[in-house]
């Protein structure tokens, strides 16, 4: 009988486990660019900085606005805007990415912290594909477009080498 209990345990204790990790919450950082929302995995947020200098490059694409000086390390600065195709923010605040590619993005302004799973992200569609949008997520009644930093870096990368 006791046997029989502590397996019921056991198992009540593993299921919720389980629940708890199919419902992993992470946190997503919501910023502006112009008048748009976007969102990236805060995780992948090392820095966020205001009013750095922003030193320009020749022969880069548009798209990348210079170097911006990190504690003595260079850092490309992407617009995303321009990437795009829309009219380029004139802010001086920066998303340093947590990551080897030494990148940040230029942002307008940073809105919110917010806490989704995976499963709140409605992912586009093939046909709907987008070559920098991973799909969308809904934050407080409006959907924001959840950026691909990969592909955006590796495209970046591929055309300065290329220049």
């Amino acid at each position: 009988m006791a046997e029989e209990i502590l397996s019921r345990i056991k198992n009540v204790k593993s299921e919720k486990t389980e629940e708890k990790q199919k419902e992993k919450k992470d946190i997503w950082l919501i910023f502006t660019i112009g008048e748009k929302r976007f969102a990236i995995p805060a995780e992948n947020v090392k820095e966020i900085l205001r009013d750095a200098t922003v030193f320009p490059l020749p022969f880069v694409p548009p798209y990348v606005d210079g170097v911006l000086n990190r504690y003595g390390d260079p850092y490309v600065v992407i617009n995303p805007a321009t990437l795009e195709g829309y009219e380029s923010p004139q802010s001086m605040l920066f998303i340093v990415l947590n990551d080897e590619s030494h990148s940040c993005f230029r942002i307008t302004d940073v809105k919110d912290f917010f806490s989704a799973t995976e499963n709140d992200i409605v992912h586009f569609s093939e046909a709907e594909m987008s070559e920098f949008y991973e799909g969308t997520l809904n934050v407080d009644g409006q959907e924001v477009f959840v950026l691909k930093i990969q592909a955006i870096i590796e495209k970046v990368g591929k055309e300065i080498a290329a220049a």
